[in-house]
Parts: structure tokens; C-alpha cells; sequence
């Protein structure tokens, strides 16, 4: 498979809120959708959101450096990642099908954020830095959950 040279480097993506990126976090999934979840406090959960087309999280934690260095992500942060790598291989891999365009990958954007224990990295068209209730986030659980739910 060929990757495209890219000369990829990150810029830190500054937040309305000033998370500190080296505590603990929690992740939910569905399929299209990622929720970070940062903080709690008072009931409300902030956190980002992603419509992701895909998502490592996990290895690396602080006492490693990034796996392919990637110039201008430091120990912990959010950071978007330009000319990416990533982008590229899933582009490449992609030619495979009948109905691609390179074009398709146009908009996405390759985000990092390092914390303490774990890194995530996100290939998504944009992020939302948001607030919910308990409530909320309980609600897109139990849709979540009545997806997978056995039907008797």
C-alpha cells in the first residue's frame, strides 16, 4: 500500500473551557459517534464530541513518545494534525472501492489529545465541545443500548 509523503505537524487547539488534559477522561462510542468526556461538575458533563470515521484509543501514554513523531504535540493537549499520515493511509486504502474519490477525504481532520495515562486520536470531519446533564448523556446510552437489544 502507498502513503502519500505528507510532512505532517500539529497545531494545540485551544478550548472555551480550560480542561487539564492530564486526568482522567472516559470515552463513550457508537458507531458514528465519539464522546470524550473531560469533566463533571454540578451535573453537567463537559465534553467533545466527534462524528468520527475512525479512532485509536489507548497506547501512548506520557512515558512514550508518539508513534510516526508527529511535530508540535507535546505531553498533554488537544491538537489538530496537518498533512496526516493517517489521512493518506485510509485514503490509499480506500481506492480499493468502485465509487471513491480522493475527494471524499477532503474534509477530514485528524485530531490528537494526550493525557496522563492514554492518547485518542480521531479521524473526523469536525469536533463539538459541549455540555449535558446526566440525563443526556443517559438517554444516548439507552438509544445506544436498545439498537443491541435481543428481540425474543
Amino acid at each position: 500500500m502507498e502513503v502519500e509523503s505528507s510532512n505532517q505537524y500539529a497545531k494545540k487547539i485551544e478550548l472555551n473551557s480550560n480542561y487539564n488534559f492530564i486526568h482522567d477522561n472516559f470515552i463513550i462510542s457508537s458507531q458514528n459517534d465519539l464522546f470524550l468526556l473531560l469533566e463533571e461538575k454540578n451535573d453537567i458533563i463537559k465534553a467533545l464530541n466527534f462524528k468520527f470515521k475512525i479512532y485509536k484509543y489507548g497506547y501512548p501514554n506520557d512515558e512514550i513518545g508518539m508513534p510516526n513523531y508527529i511535530t508540535g504535540i507535546e505531553l498533554y493537549g488537544f491538537y489538530q494534525v496537518y498533512n496526516s499520515e493517517w489521512i493518506h493511509e485510509l485514503k490509499s486504502n480506500n481506492r480499493q472501492h468502485h465509487q471513491h474519490l480522493d475527494i471524499h477525504y477532503s474534509n477530514y481532520k485528524h485530531f490528537v489529545i494526550r493525557f496522563k495515562d492514554v492518547t485518542l486520536e480521531v479521524i473526523s470531519e469536525n469536533y463539538s465541545d459541549i455540555k449535558m446533564t446526566r440525563e443526556e448523556l443517559m438517554k444516548i446510552v439507552n438509544k445506544q443500548l436498545s439498537f443491541i437489544t435481543a428481540k425474543e
